[in-house]
């Protein structure tokens, strides 16, 4: 029977819930408990502070979708996501320009780290590489578990960022309608979920901007997906040809038994990385584009009120009859009055048009 080892003693202590650190025990008992990896989030920075994220778990041996790829296979990937274990309490080495820190991962196996830089990193937005490495042992004999992710340095001479919802924003998600949308988790992968049509080439133009600048407008990806569905959303966003960006998603502890409700909860979440956007970049103004399904105009709307002058436009995308919403009028209102449109859409081109 393997030995449990200080460290790892540790790592059940943080790991949460009973349940998890059950789980996490029989696992490493039974010798079943994968070889740990590091998934590193793309990070951010306004050109003197840095933002970076990232997750340990046990490695699911995910691959990327193959086009024809089964309905089995697509399933197998979606239980893959929620039953691989996060590995909460165990340390990252985050080397980033020739500055390093060390950070913990919490329950969810999920660390933040932070780099302030005195001189600005560079006048013009382009990607950094950031370094990550395991300093702890999870399973007898891991060897070195190293990875390598992004960091979009952002230009205070952009005309603007977009802040952006996904699902029923940019992926056909069903998000009300709860049969529908574990019908896509369940039967479809990144290849074969659907956007709405014309956002990639929408995004693609924000991105670029009214002149063709050669700093390009960021794309911040606010969603209520959780942090499980990450390689999914990346692997959507490359082969539809949407613009990629740091997405934001919700640090929300689920099971394979509770994976249908992804995307559910209060959506609060969304407006406290909203302010955190409008605080980092303190000098940058945003456009907001979201549905109407998931609160997104109201947590808008608290956003604009709380950072006057900062938003340029909101896009919000009507699901169902919120056309006829009476609060989502009284919201669009409440808009025009701080001098922002905000436009009601049923297509995409709709809101290119007015951009």
């Amino acid at each position: 029977m393997p030995i449990i080892t200080k460290t790892f003693r540790y790592i059940l202590r943080k790991a949460g819930s009973p349940f998890r650190r059950a789980r996490l025990l029989i696992k490493k008992r039974l010798c079943w408990l994968g070889i740990p990896t590091i998934e590193p989030y793309m990070g951010f920075s306004n050109g003197r502070d840095v933002f970076i994220s990232g997750n340990v778990m046990e490695d699911k041996g995910l691959e990327k979708p193959r086009p024809g790829q089964s309905l089995r296979s697509n399933m197998l990937a979606m239980f893959k996501r929620y039953v691989s274990d996060e590995i909460g309490g165990v340390r990252v080495k985050v080397s980033f320009l020739g500055k390093y820190e060390i950070v913990e991962t919490n329950e969810l196996g999920i660390f933040h780290c932070s780099f302030r830089f005195d001189e600005p990193i560079s006048p013009d937005n382009h990607f950094e590489e950031v370094h990550f490495e395991l300093l702890d042992e999870v399973v007898e004999d891991q060897g070195e578990i190293n990875a390598e992710g992004q960091v979009l340095v952002v230009s205070e001479k952009l005309s603007f960022g977009v802040v952006s919802d996904i699902d029923d924003t940019v992926m056909v998600s069903h998000s009300t309608k709860t049969l529908k949308k574990l019908k896509l988790m369940l039967f479809k992968n990144a290849r074969t979920r659907v956007p709405f049509e014309g956002v990639g080439a929408f995004y693609r133009a924000l991105r670029k901007g009214i002149d063709g600048q050669r700093h390009f407008n960021p794309v911040f990806y606010v969603s209520s997906s959780e942090w499980n569905l990450y390689d999914l959303l990346v692997d959507f966003f490359e082969f539809r040809n949407i613009p990629a960006g740091p997405l934001m998603l919700q640090e929300l502890e689920h099971s394979i038994f509770q994976f249908w409700k992804s995307g559910g909860g209060n959506h609060e979440h969304k407006l406290e990385k909203i302010r955190f956007l409008f605080s980092f970049f303190s000098k940058l103004d945003f456009v907001l584009i979201g549905d109407s399904g998931q609160r997104d105009p109201s947590l808008y709307l608290q956003a604009a009120r709380e950072c006057p002058g900062r938003v340029k436009a909101v896009y919000i995308r009507c699901i169902g009859k919120a056309h006829k919403n009476r609060q989502t009028l009284e919201i669009a209102r409440e808009m025009e009055k701080l001098n922002i449109p905000m436009l009601l859409i049923d297509n995409t081109e709709d809101a290119a048009r007015h951009a």
